[in-house]
């Protein structure tokens, strides 16, 4: 019986860190994206310069509202420290990807919001 109740602690441990890990994971995903939208934001007279600062708004949203407390500076430098300029064209296509999906959301939603709208009564 305490085995078991052993093996069970030891199992809800494991699934706990594999959540851990899978959060990291997510983060550091998204850390990159930052990194990438801070780079494009920078870029003096860049066609790009819009694109990266709403990459970077998005993404340190997406980390504020996930980790509130999350050190983003620290693993912004370690990140960065490590992307070469081929992870920086890869990241951009994938987070440029997700800012599109969540942009095409938003117009969704506009636009049924608009005709809910006209479909109110009048009076």
């Amino acid at each position: 019986m305490r085995k078991r109740g052993l093996s069970m602690l030891v199992a809800a441990l494991g699934l706990a860190s594999m959540r851990i890990s899978a959060q990291e994971t997510v983060n550091i995903a998204d850390i990159r994206c930052v990194a990438v939208g801070m780079k494009l934001a920078g870029a003096a007279n860049s066609p790009d310069k819009s694109r990266g600062f709403l990459l970077t708004l998005y993404y340190l949203g997406r980390l504020d509202g996930r980790v509130p407390k999350l050190d983003i500076e620290n693993l912004l430098i370690a990140e960065s420290s490590k992307m070469t300029s081929s992870d920086d064209a890869l990241e951009a296509k994938r987070c440029g990807a997700g800012l599109v999906e969540k942009g095409e959301q938003i117009t969704k939603i506009g636009k049924d919001l608009i005709e809910r709208e006209k479909k109110k009564p009048i009076g």
